[in-house]
């Protein structure tokens, strides 16, 4: 597929659909990545929040904390998911709930919710959480291949948000995803700031520079 045919989807995130020719590639699956404290959910309820409000029917899986905590704390930013759910265009799936159940069966719950939904954005918050349940490496891989699998099988333009492993290194979904973005918080004089860069997106001539992070009511990326 030639880059100009490909369809994207706009994350409405201030200063970054700049970056990546537009928005997100549709139908491709793409990490967001950083350490704790970095923002990973915020930009990842941001995009939800903005494609939501735009017209796209949104599957938003939280992992590490409930559907409750998550609309509570996220609206401390200024995102109110409640009317959106009331509407149809965003359906909350409480992953936390289903931890104890085999990976396949948490896969197959959220690919159906998507499919109900006629859902057009799937976020996974997080894939770490998901993949603490495999036991080897040769099973998380397995595991992360029948991900990739399904989800472009069916079209589903899918966010994975994952947590850093081993001193701050990319896991094994940052191999078997088609896009990888980073954040990073560093040190700047006293004062901790954060920071955004895109390591890969297929079929995508983005950015390859650092750019400032700004927290607030929305969430913005800027020059550095």
């Amino acid at each position: 597929m030639e880059e100009a045919a490909m369809e994207r989807l706009k994350t409405g995130v201030e200063g970054l659909d700049e970056l990546i020719e537009g928005g997100l590639v549709r139908g491709d699956i793409h990490l967001l990545a950083g350490g704790p404290g970095t923002g990973k959910t915020v930009l990842a309820a941001n995009v939800a929040y903005n494609a939501a409000n735009a017209g796209e029917n949104v599957v938003y899986a939280t992992f590490e904390e409930s559907a409750e905590y998550f609309k509570r704390n996220i609206g401390l930013m200024g995102l109110n998911f409640t009317p959106l759910e009331k509407e149809g265009r965003v359906n909350l799936v409480d992953l936390e709930a289903l931890k104890g159940q085999q990976l396949e069966t948490n896969m197959s719950t959220l690919i159906q919710a998507t499919k109900d939904s006629k859902g057009t954005l799937l976020v996974i918050d997080s894939v770490t959480a998901l993949l603490l349940a495999c036991e080897t490496q040769f099973e998380m891989r397995t595991f992360m291949k029948s991900v990739y699998n399904s989800l472009k099988s069916q079209g589903i333009t899918t966010i994975l948000t994952g947590s850093l492993v081993n001193g701050g290194r990319i896991g094994l979904e940052g191999f078997m995803t088609d896009s990888v973005m980073l954040l990073e918080n560093w040190e700047d004089g006293v004062q901790m700031k954060t920071r955004f860069v895109i390591l890969k997106m297929r079929g995508t001539n983005h950015s390859k520079k650092y750019h400032s992070v700004v927290f607030g009511p929305r969430f913005a990326v800027s020059r550095f």
